[in-house]
């Protein structure tokens, strides 16, 4: 099987393909014409998918002809609210909506790997089945698409995803082993009190000096309550209340976010600040109230999967245009249920290219890809899909 060849043989139309779903972008739970146009071309290859699945999600599987395990392979299809400011004839024609996140490319990738299996499928030892997912962006597509089976029947035993990035050249990729990116909690704190003229500060319990103060213990969380060596973040990013200058403060309402890299910091960090806020607001004569809005828990990758894409990647693009990443990311992606439920590789694919002016960072307007990066996604994924398999 000549993998390679495989994939230059489509390489022209894997170009089509992206720049048809980046001109019609779609948002979060939304992506109707996207899947349609998913399942044309699954059919039109002869692909078994069944559709609907979380709503606009999408599961395909290419079963080999030789008995074997099954590796899944993962592609996020929503767009983003954003107004697309660079030129192109493949800019989004969808008014306020643009695939400034590269996921256009994700499907691409993942219906090229698809179409290059479908080709092998009779020296296929196993099977390969595609998640085509709604919602990164939003409200955690592949939370559901796992809640409705989608890495069951056939038992999925690895899952493979990767997300374009500007921060490297096409040509170029990077991986990380163990922890990914953060878990994320939004969190709002309620603080009440009694009002009082200003003139009369004494008859009032003021929330305003209870919310310094709170903001001020906030701040020790992470610098004395955590490792300096693990990652975390809290954040403050909107203080609410107060009627007038003249008028103490009895109801303030702070927004803020949490990110953690593991589980055991993530509800240590929740119970600590639960903790600092209601007993700071009680110091102050005010009662404190948490509310935890929680999103994705932390992408933790596989180290034994990352080996086998390091090492396929290594053999295509060359060990020097590898890089192993040293830092986790405390953004978030929703590749963390996969990750958590099956022995995973979530990894790093470069689309920049500076010589022709696209180097703009994810969810920007004139966010772009050096589409030469889609073949490579196709023949890491691939080749790293039949190593799986060989496990």
């Amino acid at each position: 099987m000549d993998i390679k060849e495989l994939v230059g043989k489509i390489e022209e139309e894997l170009k089509e393909i992206r720049r048809d779903f980046h001109t019609y972008p779609e948002l979060s739970n939304q992506e109707f014409r996207t899947a349609d146009r998913i399942c044309q071309y699954l059919e039109s290859w002869g692909i078994e998918y069944e559709k609907g699945i979380a709503g606009t999600g999408i599961v395909a599987v290419v079963r080999g002809e030789k008995p074997g395990k099954t590796v899944g392979i993962r592609a996020d299809m929503d767009a983003l609210p954003i107004e697309e400011k660079r030129e192109s004839c493949y800019r989004s024609k969808n008014p306020g909506v643009m695939h400034a996140c590269g996921h256009d490319a994700h499907v691409t990738i993942a219906l090229g790997a698809a179409k290059v299996f479908q080709a092998i499928k009779k020296e296929l030892e196993g099977n390969v089945k595609f998640f085509f997912q709604p919602a990164e962006e939003t409200t955690g597509g592949a939370e559901r698409m796992i809640a409705e089976g989608c890495l069951e029947h056939p038992h999925v035993d690895y899952v493979l995803g990767l997300h374009v990035s500007s921060g490297y050249e096409a040509g170029h990729i990077g991986v990380r082993y163990g922890k990914m990116m953060a878990a994320s909690d939004e969190f709002t704190i309620e603080l009440s009190g009694k009002a009082s003229h200003g003139a009369h500060p004494d008859l009032g319990n003021d929330t305003v000096v209870a919310a310094a103060a709170v903001i001020n213990g906030l701040q020790t969380l992470v610098s004395r309550n955590v490792s300096p060596v693990n990652p975390a973040v809290c954040t403050i990013g909107k203080v609410q209340g107060g009627v007038a200058g003249n008028v103490v403060c009895d109801r303030l309402q702070m927004d803020g976010i949490l990110r953690t890299l593991d589980p055991e910091t993530r509800q240590f960090l929740r119970d600590r600040l639960t903790d600092v806020v209601e007993h700071t607001a009680k110091a102050y004569g005010s009662r404190g109230k948490v509310v935890f809005h929680s999103s994705y828990g932390a992408l933790i990758n596989t180290d034994s999967v990352v080996d086998v894409v390091k090492q396929v990647a290594e053999e295509i693009v060359g060990d020097t245009h590898v890089s192993v990443e040293s830092e986790p990311d405390m953004g978030t992606e929703d590749f963390s249920y996969f990750a958590a439920e099956r022995p995973s590789c979530f990894w790093h694919l470069g689309c920049a290219n500076k010589e022709k002016g696209i180097c703009a960072d994810i969810h920007n307007e004139m966010f772009d890809i050096d589409e030469t990066c889609l073949a490579i996604g196709v023949e890491i994924q691939v080749l790293s899909a039949l190593k799986l398999l060989e496990k």
